[in-house]
């Protein structure tokens, strides 16, 4: 019981890391904080669901694969697996899509550039 608990908290945390280190800017304060760690959240959970299904599928085929399935019986197992795991880790990541595109965008260093400030300091 240990080893799935502890594959899904490995998958979170590699999910919430890699996207608080890879999503764009979203805008700074309350909003965009919040729309922030929900999407990393709801990526890191995504994460999480496939290695569950993942380690699901491997062993519901090595409890079944001893007892002489065929290839045909391997193939309905992964492909269960596979689209039951696509299904729900697709809902969550377009969940976190939607959250994201309609968060509020932070500034990038070229609009702090040629922001309005810029132009008064220009016309200065």
């Amino acid at each position: 019981m240990a080893v799935p608990l502890v594959i899904f908290v490995v998958c979170l945390a590699v999910g919430v890391v890699a996207g608080s280190r890879w999503l764009p800017e979203l805008a700074a304060g309350p909003v965009g904080g919040l729309a922030f760690f929900v999407v990393c959240g709801l990526l890191g959970g995504a994460l999480g669901l496939v290695g569950m299904h993942i380690y699901s599928i491997v062993e519901t085929l090595d409890r079944f694969g001893s007892r002489g399935l065929t290839g045909f019986g391997k193939g309905e197992i992964v492909a269960t697996g596979l689209r039951s795991m696509l299904f729900e880790a697709g809902s969550l990541l377009g969940l976190a899509a939607v959250v994201y595109l309609l968060a509020p965008r932070g500034r990038d260093a070229g609009e702090l550039a040629s922001g309005p400030a810029a132009s008064d300091q220009l016309s200065r």
